[in-house]
């Protein structure tokens, strides 16, 4: 057996924010700016500053109780907060309403500021009668060419390792 994390389909829709990236988010606030910016060496990413906010909304996986004793949700991204702006932050919403923030206002990067941040993978757990989760992504308080850039957003459902407790072969079951 294998301990290799196995990869699922990404639940967030275009989180290196091209060009069409409003069909899958919304800035909802009416707030400051967001804007995607295209970097000749990296690629897309969005840059919202001005208290600017969007969202997306994905549904979740249909489980009971018992599956998801086991089961996780994990959110991956990187970012920059360029001039340190406060109010810079990710929240993570379940339908319940249990809200979960990621400040990244003021936060040193581990990295000069003109390179990207990962961060780290941050596990949230969701309850049977949570439908859907939705992602927020919160600018800077800053204008100008100050604000928070984010890309890479990815959402993946991780459940826990199959375990097994027996094997046919031969028309023989072996308990293990």
């Amino acid at each position: 057996m294998s301990n290799d994390e196995i990869r699922g389909r990404n639940l967030i829709i275009d989180g290196r924010f091209s060009s069409d990236w409003k069909d899958h988010w919304t800035h909802f606030n009416g707030k400051g700016i967001a804007r995607p910016f295209v970097d000749p060496v990296y690629g897309f990413y969005l840059m919202m500053n001005g208290e600017a906010a969007v969202t997306q909304t994905f549904d979740t996986a249909v489980f009971t109780t018992a599956q998801l004793t086991n089961a996780w949700y994990r959110l991956k991204f990187q970012y920059e907060n360029l001039g340190d702006g406060s109010n810079s932050k990710v929240i993570v919403r379940p339908s319940t309403g249990v809200e979960d923030a990621i400040d990244l206002s003021g936060k040193i990067p581990g990295r000069p500021q003109a390179e990207w941040n990962p961060f780290e993978p941050y596990e949230f757990k969701v309850v049977e009668a949570d439908e859907d989760i939705t992602v927020e992504l919160h600018g800077s308080s800053l204008d100008g060419s100050n604000g928070l850039r984010i890309t890479d957003l990815d959402v993946q459902l991780h459940l826990a390792p199959l375990v097994l407790d027996w094997v046919k072969v031969d028309d023989r079951t072996y308990e293990l």
